[in-house]
């Protein structure tokens, strides 16, 4: 039987095995700096709120990815942790709406058409459950067109 792990523990596997070099680091910065800034033009585009804390804070981004890069290592790993917190959430969320709308509702049609997918009835009067195939035709054409 399969141990449980702590979200803890699944959390911090999954946080050990981020790379967070130097330049893993310049490109989260970078990456947050164009994130941030096209916040802040949507923003200014809108007219709502004020977009400058937003660019302000894409230009800080972009400063320490550059220049001292080392100084997002926390910022990176909390992102991390809550984008792998996110993850879990959403793979549960999807297969769940996957399900509830794909498999249930081909299952409700089926019963309303009445149709089985599969025979599972049991015949106590029936001798066998095999059901006979065609032959196939012997010959090399056969082979040559499998499907």
């Amino acid at each position: 039987m399969a141990k449980k792990q702590s979200w803890g523990r699944v959390i911090a596997e999954e946080l050990a095995s981020v790379r967070s070099g130097r330049r893993d680091l310049r490109k989260f910065g970078i990456t947050m700096c164009v994130a941030i800034a096209v916040l802040g033009a949507l923003f200014l585009w809108r007219g709502k709120g004020d977009p400058a804390w937003f660019f302000g804070i894409a230009a800080a981004f972009l400063v320490l990815g550059l220049a001292v890069p080392t100084v997002l290592r926390p910022v990176q790993k909390a992102w991390m942790a809550f984008a792998i917190v996110l993850g879990w959430f959403m793979t549960r969320v999807i297969l769940i709406i996957v399900f509830y709308v794909g498999v249930t509702s081909v299952a409700v049609i089926a019963r309303i058409v009445r149709k089985r997918f599969l025979d599972l009835g049991f015949e106590p009067d029936r001798d066998s459950y095999w059901i006979e195939r065609p032959k196939p035709a012997d010959g090399r054409e056969r082979y040559r067109s499998q499907f």
